[in-house]
C-alpha cells in the first residue's frame, strides 16, 4: 500500500511539475516519495511503481503531443518510455546506492543519469534541448542562472540531486549549501553591468494564418492595413526596431514587402516581418529585415517542426543586422548551440519572429529566455499565437503580452557580457559521463560495504 501511495503522489506531483505550466516547487519534489520507499521494496516494484508514476505524469502533455504537434503515435509513446526510463534508472541507481551505504555516491552521481539522457535526446531527436526539465525553473532566476555555467544540463542535475539527498537524509545544511553554491555561480556570471545601453524596441502580433497570407489577395492586404497602423503607433512613440511574428506574409520575392512598409523604414527605423517565401517549387520560412533606405536581408529557418513543415525548404546561416542584432525564427531557439554561435560571433540582442501553438505560449517564451541567460543575449520574441516577449541575459522578463491583438514598446538593455556556457558549450554532459565512468569502477573494484537492510 505505502508503494502504491508513493506512486499517486509521485505521479501527481510530476503532473503538476512539468507539462505545458508547470509549477516550479512541485518539480523538486516529484520524485522524493518513490526515493524514500524504494529502500523498502524489491527492485521490480520499485521500478513498475516509477514507471507508473512518469506515465501518470505525462498524461497532461499527450494530447498536446499527439493533436497540437502531431506527433505520431509510435513517436509519443517512445518519448514517454525515454521520460520513463530516465526516472526508473534515477530511483533504482539511487536505491541500490543508498542501500550499500553510499550516501555521498549516490547524491553526487545518480543525477548525471537524467542528464546523460536529455543530453543524448538533444542530440538524437530533431528537437534540439526542447525535451528538459530545466525549463520547469525558468520562472526561478537564481536557479536558471545556472544555465549560464552549465547550460539547461546543470539545472536537471540540481533536479535530481536535493531530492536523493533528501531521501539519504542528508543534513539539510549540505542540501542548502548544495544549491546555494550553483546559484550563487549562475547570478555571478548574469548580474547586469553597470551603464548599459538600451535600445527601443517594438513588438505587434494580430491575428493571422498559420502559413502566411499572400499579399496579392485581399485578405492579405487587409492584414497588411492593419498591422501598418500599429507599426506607426510603436514608431511615433519612440521604436528604433519592430518584430512581427513569424509567417506574417506570402511573397514571391523578398523585395515584396519593401514598398508596402516603405514610410516606416523611411524614417530610420528596422522592421523584421517574418513572411513564407515562394520561388518556383521552393518554399521558405524567413524573416525579412527591412532598412533604412528600402534595404531588404532575409534570414531562413533553420530547424523546421517535423511534420508540421516538411514542405519548406531550410536555412543554414546565421544572421547578425545592423548594431550587433542577431535574427532566428521561433523552433530555432530550442536549439542552444545556434544561439551560442550568434554570441560568440558578437550578437547582443535577438529579434525571433515567432508562431507557437497557443497552448504552449507561455512554455516556448521561457525557452526562449533560458537560450538568452545561457549565452549572455536579450532575446526580443513575437509570437502570433503565443506570447510577446523581451527578456534579458539575467532571466528578467521585461515585458509581455499575450498575442492576438497587441503591442509593446520595451527599452531592451545592451549586454556587453559573455558566459562560461557560451564559451564552452556542452561539459557537464562530459563531466557527467567521466564521473559515471569513475563510480562504475570504484563500485566494481573496491571493498563492498555492508547493506543497510531494507525496513519493512
Amino acid at each position: 500500500m505505502l508503494i502504491v501511495v508513493a506512486a499517486a503522489l509521485s505521479g501527481l506531483l510530476w503532473l503538476g511539475g512539468t507539462g505545458l505550466h508547470p509549477v516550479a516547487a512541485l518539480t523538486w519534489l516529484a520524485p522524493l516519495p518513490l526515493l524514500l520507499v524504494s529502500v523498502r521494496v524489491r527492485p521490480a516494484i520499485a521500478l513498475a511503481a516509477t514507471a507508473a508514476a512518469w506515465v501518470t505524469g505525462q498524461l497532461g502533455v499527450l494530447p498536446y503531443y499527439h493533436d497540437t504537434l502531431r506527433i505520431p503515435l509510435p513517436a509519443v509513446a517512445g518519448v514517454v518510455v525515454l521520460g520513463a526510463a530516465l526516472a526508473t534508472g534515477t530511483v533504482l541507481a539511487a536505491r541500490h546506492l543508498l542501500l550499500a551505504g553510499r550516501t555521498v555516491t549516490a547524491v553526487l552521481t545518480v543525477p548525471f543519469l537524467w542528464v546523460l539522457g536529455e543530453y543524448a535526446a538533444s542530440l538524437l531527436l530533431p528537437h534540439g534541448a526542447w525535451w528538459s526539465l530545466a525549463y520547469t525553473q525558468a520562472a526561478v532566476r537564481p536557479i536558471i542562472q545556472v544555465t549560464a555555467l552549465t547550460g539547461v544540463w546543470g539545472v536537471t542535475y540540481l533536479l535530481l540531486a536535493v531530492p536523493i539527498a533528501v531521501a539519504a537524509r542528508s543534513r539539510p545544511a549540505a542540501v542548502c549549501l548544495l544549491v546555494l553554491l550553483a546559484a550563487g555561480a549562475g547570478w555571478s556570471l548574469t548580474r547586469p553591468a553597470a551603464g548599459r545601453e538600451t535600445v527601443a524596441v517594438g513588438l505587434v502580433a494580430l491575428e493571422q494564418s498559420d502559413d502566411g497570407l499572400p499579399l496579392d489577395r485581399l485578405d492579405g492586404q487587409d492584414l497588411l492595413a492593419r498591422y501598418r497602423p500599429r507599426v506607426d503607433s510603436l514608431i511615433a512613440r519612440g521604436a528604433r526596431i519592430v518584430v512581427l511574428p513569424e509567417k506574417v506574409f506570402g511573397v514571391d520575392s523578398e523585395n515584396d514587402l519593401v514598398d508596402a512598409f516603405r514610410p516606416e523604414t523611411g524614417r530610420g527605423v528596422q522592421l523584421v516581418v517574418g513572411a513564407v517565401l515562394r520561388q518556383g517549387a521552393v518554399a521558405r520560412n524567413v524573416a525579412l529585415v527591412l532598412g533604412p533606405g528600402g534595404t531588404v536581408t532575409a534570414y531562413t529557418k533553420r530547424h523546421l517542426i517535423p511534420g508540421l513543415e516538411d514542405w519548406l525548404t531550410p536555412g543554414h546561416a546565421d544572421l547578425i543586422v545592423g548594431d550587433r542584432f542577431g535574427v532566428a525564427i521561433c523552433k530555432d531557439l530550442d536549439f542552444p548551440g545556434l544561439v551560442r554561435g550568434y554570441r560568440r560571433q558578437g550578437a547582443t540582442v535577438l529579434l525571433v519572429p515567432a508562431l507557437d501553438f497557443t497552448e504552449d505560449g507561455r512554455l516556448h517564451s521561457r525557452m526562449a529566455l533560458v537560450r538568452g541567460v545561457e549565452s549572455g543575449l536579450v532575446v526580443v520574441r513575437s509570437a502570433a499565437a503565443g506570447r510577446l516577449t523581451v527578456t534579458d541575459a539575467t532571466g528578467r522578463v521585461r515585458a509581455e503580452a499575450r498575442a492576438g491583438n497587441a503591442d509593446l514598446l520595451v527599452a531592451a538593455p545592451r549586454t556587453e557580457k559573455s558566459t562560461i556556457y557560451a564559451r564552452t558549450g556542452d561539459w557537464f554532459p562530459f563531466l557527467a559521463i567521466a564521473a559515471l565512468i569513475g563510480v562504475c569502477r570504484a563500485v566494481s573494484g573496491g571493498s563492498p560495504r555492508r547493506p543497510r537492510p531494507p525496513g519493512r
